[in-house]
């Protein structure tokens, strides 16, 4: 997986980093209004977190664990995706 900046402009998405070892992939944007950006976009990019309980935590949801809402529920399977 890589990261890549773009800019958008005119119907057109030009990449301004380029695409590293990749001829073909599936892209996911991130759409980012230029003239709201905050100051806290990203510079820079780390390793993901292993499970979904971790990606939880690491955007800030932790309180949610360990809750009634949460403990009758498997994510992974509600989401159809594979615990690691």
């Amino acid at each position: 997986m890589q990261a890549v900046k773009a800019v958008y402009k005119e119907g057109n998405i030009h990449l301004l980093t380029p695409l590293v070892g990749v001829s073909e992939a599936e892209l996911f944007v991130i759409v980012l209004d230029k003239d709201d950006q905050a100051s806290g976009v990203a510079q820079s990019f780390h390793a993901g977190a292993s499970n979904s309980e971790q990606e939880f935590q690491a955007i800030g949801l932790s309180s949610f664990f360990d809750t009634e809402d949460d403990n009758d529920v498997n994510w992974e399977e509600l989401f159809d995706v594979k615990a690691r």
